[in-house]
């Protein structure tokens, strides 16, 4: 489990723990955008699950607020996804990243693929009412020194309570503390560096915005056999 902190608006902060997490996956809300991810999945390699939406469990310690996320290896991709958490009876969102290994995904070993990477967090939310009226035209955006890799209305990805609802198909009654959306696709001839990278979910119609700026951190074999 993890225990996380956020500042609201107003200035309260909150601390939810976390003892489950799911990563919502192939999550768009109209076929043109689900199909537009698989096409782009299917060009890196990955074979798509027959059934979509999928959700994956994750370990909940993966989750960090650090500027530095930790990967094992050298083959993982960053996603921009928007991040709905509980916290005493209330919904929430903020921006994170699902950070993934791309060669064991290419083998169909998503699962593990999920929980090779840690998962950032921003420090910051909004309670969930407050942008639920005007929710589709927040943005979504990832960047790599300040150069867009991902930019996307959340228009394109199913609204927070139908992914509940999907998640309780799934999942019954099973409670889920924390739930990462599913992510929208990258733009094209994208070229993704390890260090400077920024997401953020932008309110256009409050002029606020969520964000963080982090760098992975490949981890690998120190010596030689």
């Amino acid at each position: 489990m993890a225990r996380l902190e956020f500042l609201l608006p107003g200035g309260e902060r909150i601390s939810p723990l976390v003892r489950t997490l799911l990563l919502g996956s192939f999550t768009g809300r109209s076929q043109a955008d689900v199909s537009r991810h698989v096409e782009e999945m299917e060009l890196l390699g990955v074979t798509v699950p027959s059934r979509l939406p999928i959700f994956y469990p994750a370990m909940s310690c993966l989750l960090t607020q650090e500027a530095q996320v930790e990967a094992v290896g050298s083959d993982s991709r960053p996603e921009v996804e928007f991040v709905l958490f509980a916290h005493r009876g209330q919904w929430f969102v903020t921006v994170g990243n699902d950070q993934f290994d791309l060669d064991l995904e290419k083998r169909s070993l998503v699962s593990k693929s999920k929980n090779l990477c840690q998962k950032l967090v921003a420090g910051m939310a909004w309670p969930l009412d407050e942008v639920s009226g005007h929710w589709d035209a927040l943005t979504l955006s990832l960047s790599s020194n300040d150069r867009l890799l991902q930019h996307g209305r959340l228009e394109q990805l199913l609204q927070p309570a139908v992914l509940l609802d999907s998640v309780k198909q799934d999942f019954g009654k099973r409670e889920i503390d924390m739930l990462f959306s599913g992510t929208i696709p990258f733009l094209p001839d994208v070229q993704i560096d390890s260090g400077d990278l920024r997401i953020a979910l932008h309110d256009p119609v409050l002029s606020r915005e969520l964000s963080a700026r982090f760098a992975i951190k490949e981890l690998s074999a120190i010596g030689t056999a």
